[in-house]
């Protein structure tokens, strides 16, 4: 699996996903337009919030399978739209424990 970190996580995930076999870019200095660009080529991404996934967005995720969001919380994906087009949406809200 292709899986693009749009934002920037804890390494071991990263090390982990590429321990089974995945595919991982790190995509955290792309801009949004420049991930539009290239995300029809990935399985799945990693986010938290730099930006919102919205309808127009997803438009471009073509062969998209998740979208996993790094913290509490999924209000900034249309989940609607990620359901419409057979997106598995889910958070890891684990993710926030060291800030707090």
């Amino acid at each position: 699996m292709k899986i693009l970190f749009i934002d920037k996580v804890h390494e071991k995930l990263k090390n982990l996903l590429e321990s089974e076999g995945n595919y991982c870019q790190l995509g955290h200095n792309l801009s949004k337009d420049e991930i539009k660009n290239i995300i029809a080529n990935f399985d799945g991404i990693i986010i938290r919030s730099r930006f919102k996934i919205d309808k127009e967005f997803l438009s471009h995720c073509i062969n998209l399978k998740f979208i996993a969001r790094a913290g509490s919380g999924v209000e900034n994906i249309d989940q609607k739209q990620a359901q419409q087009q057979n997106i598995k949406v889910f958070n890891a809200p684990e993710g926030n424990r060291q800030a707090v």
